[in-house]
């Protein structure tokens, strides 16, 4: 058995519970406020179901750690340790839900001795429930996950973001990278842009996608999805070539096989942000 089963199940409960919160508000008004930058936002039910995670889980587990979107936002501290540790990003693509874009979602990672042992990432208005457990293999709403296995450029269907930060600089960086993957010879299929990092993971790891880059999420974008992915099978690494994948190190580049993390590290320039 799943050595956290019982941690497993409680989160499963816990996104179907916070969806109560996150359905009804996606169709309605919401206060919308700025963070970082204009396009770094946060509405009230953001607040309310971390409110509801974080509550729970410290009730049912006092003696686990626990990282959330909100919580960081607010004193600006993530601490990170070995002990079993939730980390949560109560609505993944806020800007989605707040534009009423159907991609956003409830993310709960949960991670011993820093390593992600299960994820659990639901969809409310697509009713997509992804699950990946570390040895028992990755799940959408049931149904087992596997990546493509695609090894070429010319052949994968690849994802990224400009995100949130508006600096000429690295708007500049990031449209260069998507030019050199786009640009013969061996331009990929195409590149699609779909505002949830976690979501973007969990597309490769369903074989919808093939790899996806990106400078400047969060541990808390990450840890879930990527415990998904390597259950389907895929490939997890640092954009940066030599440096190995850290979930504080804010980049990724997720792939549906070595020789494509290989080539898209190749081809992608990453943009340095300070570390979670």
């Amino acid at each position: 058995m799943f050595a956290f089963e019982e941690e497993y199940r409680f989160a499963l409960g816990l996104v179907k519970e916070a969806a109560r919160l996150f359905i009804p508000a996606y169709n309605t008004h919401k206060n919308v406020e700025e963070k970082e930058t204009s396009a770094d936002l946060v509405t009230e039910t953001d607040k309310a179901i971390e409110e509801l995670i974080s509550k729970s889980v410290k009730e049912k587990y006092p003696q686990h750690g626990f990282i959330g979107e909100e919580t960081v936002s607010a004193n600006g501290t993530v601490v990170f340790e070995d002990k079993p540790t939730w980390i949560v990003d109560p609505i993944d693509g806020t800007m989605n839900f707040v534009h009423r874009f159907p991609n956003s979602c409830i993310v709960i990672g949960f991670t011993v001795n820093k390593t992600p042992e299960f994820g659990v990432i639901y969809n409310p208005i697509l009713d997509q429930l992804y699950t990946g457990r570390r040895g028992y293999g990755a799940q959408l709403n049931g149904f087992p996950l596997s990546v493509t296995g695609e090894t070429r450029l010319a052949r994968a269907l690849l994802i990224t973001e400009m995100g949130g930060w508006h600096d000429p600089d690295v708007v500049a960086t990031k449209a260069r990278n998507i030019a050199a993957v786009c640009t013969e010879p061996d331009a990929c299929h195409g590149v699609r842009m779909q505002g949830s990092a976690a979501l973007n993971i969990c597309a490769v790891a369903s074989g919808a996608a093939d790899g996806y880059w990106e400078s400047g999420m969060h541990i808390w974008d990450m840890a879930a999805a990527i415990c998904v992915l390597k259950e389907a099978g895929g490939v997890v690494v640092s954009p940066k070539s030599g440096e190995d994948f850290s979930l504080l190190k804010r980049r990724i580049v997720a792939a549906s096989s070595v020789e494509l993390a290989t080539v898209l590290q190749s081809k992608v320039q990453h943009v340095e942000y300070k570390s979670d």
